[in-house]
């Protein structure tokens, strides 16, 4: 997960107590500080470090500190191997620490030698097995990744062995930059190929090689296609192992197909859209909508997506997705306004009428109203500032861009995209100045 929102100060502060709270005398036992202090620290007493890069927003690291760094045993390993640290990565005193170690997704837990060397960059919430896992290696009591490929490369028909390997490929790879990380990326995709073609039957249908795949799998079309058909054909077996995670990996990759077809104006979209009252309907089966069946939901709104970008019939797809809405009823979220509206943009640009405009508005202000990304609010002004500017209400597309670049200027921690959205603003304001004129 990106980073969402700044809280207020009174929040960071109760927050804070609470996790302190939740670190109780059996789990592990964080050290108060900053980085370099830690480092010292973790040195004197001849420990490596261990940080926890959190956000005050961020669910998932609600949870670790809850349900994970209490425990006993997660405790008992970190207390003696580790000097702990939790670092809030958006707070100012620590953005320069986050950005050094590429600190983009939270919960983003890292080991770090006494000189700040980082041995594993780990992105995502994990259980407690799994952290200890995590925390062996970096500690050197497990095999790490480089020493478990060399063994792979003498033993190359060990399938136990390649599962260790793509297990810790993700962590690994974190840790890797340019001409290295390219190297190792393609090694990793060839083993996962092998592996996956090696093991596909009974014997990949596991909670662990599941991670695997999940974690790797997503980068060729056409693998994720052949294991999504491998997953539909042995669902309740998958279920059984893995639970609804399947299902939803299943109905992603289904959702992301129609999406690519129906923005290339292809009518097969509509056999994907078939399929989830057929040989998908195990998967949607785990989506409890109350109003409006998945095939009758997604029917909607992928007919109006094919409509606008096929035949640039903005009437049409927003007659369509008004019924969409409707049929959605309370079940429709901010987010699929906000969508809505950027697809009419996006598909028809300058052939809008003021009708279309004052559509796409009213879209776009409901999305704003719960929208917790600063970069996506900042983007929503501008899409309504360049509508008013289409009709001509000058003044209303000024109001806008300005609140989209005060919007921007809380983008301190993105500043490579801060700086494109602050230009692009100015940009369009002085285009405005020309013509008011």
């Amino acid at each position: 997960m990106r980073a969402k929102i700044l809280f207020i100060a009174y929040l960071a502060v109760s927050l804070f107590a609470v996790q302190a709270q939740e670190s109780n005398e059996k789990g592990i036992k964080f050290f108060e500080g900053t980085f370099e202090e830690g480092l010292a620290l973790a040195q004197k007493e001849q420990k490596l470090l261990f940080v926890d890069f959190y956000a005050q927003w961020c669910g998932p690291c609600k949870r670790m500190a809850k349900t994970v760094f209490t425990q006993e045993k997660v405790g008992a390993y970190f207390n003696d191997k580790f000097i702990n640290m939790k670092l809030d990565a958006e707070a100012e005193q620590n953005k320069a620490i986050a950005e050094k170690y590429k600190v983009e997704a939270f919960p983003t837990l890292g080991f770090f030698k006494p000189d700040g060397t980082p041995i594993a960059i780990n992105t995502g919430s994990m259980g407690a097995e799994a952290l200890i896992e995590a925390a062996k290696i970096a500690a050197g009591e497990a095999i790490g990744f480089e020493e478990l490929y060399n063994m792979h490369r003498k033993d190359k028909n060990n399938l136990e062995l390649q599962q260790q390997l793509l297990r810790q490929a993700p962590s690994f790879l974190s840790t890797q930059e340019g001409i290295d990380a390219d190297k190792w990326i393609v090694r990793i995709r060839k083993l996962y190929r092998s592996y996956i073609e090696a093991k596909k039957g009974p014997a990949l249908i596991n909670a662990q090689d599941y991670i695997i795949i999940s974690a790797l799998g997503r980068t060729e079309e056409e693998g994720v296609s052949e294991m999504v058909e491998f997953m539909v054909a042995n669902l309740p077996q998958w279920k059984e192992a893995v639970g609804d995670a399947v299902a939803y990996y299943i109905i992603e990759h289904n959702d992301n197909t129609m999406t690519r077809l129906v923005k290339e104006g292809d009518a097969t979209y509509k056999t994907y859209l078939e399929r989830i009252k057929t040989d998908y309907k195990g998967a949607y089966d785990v989506v409890t909508e109350t109003s409006i069946s998945p095939y009758e939901k997604s029917k909607l709104y992928y007919d109006a997506i094919y409509t606008l970008y096929k035949h640039k019939e903005p009437d049409t797809y927003i007659s369509l997705m008004k019924e969409y809405f409707q049929k959605l009823g309370d079940e429709a979220l901010s987010s699929d306004y906000g969508r809505v509206a950027q697809e009419l943009y996006y598909a028809t640009g300058d052939k809008l009428k003021p009708e279309h405009h004052r559509q796409a508005i009213e879209w776009i202000k409901i999305a704003l109203k719960s929208e917790e990304s600063v970069m996506d609010k900042a983007n929503f002004m501008v899409m309504i500032g360049d509508s008013y500017k289409n009709m001509k209400e000058y003044v209303e597309a000024r109001k806008y861009y300005n609140q989209a670049f005060a919007e921007s200027l809380q983008m301190v921690d993105m500043p490579t995209a801060q700086q494109m959205i602050q230009y692009a603003i100015q940009m369009k304001l002085q285009e405005l100045e020309l013509l008011e004129r």
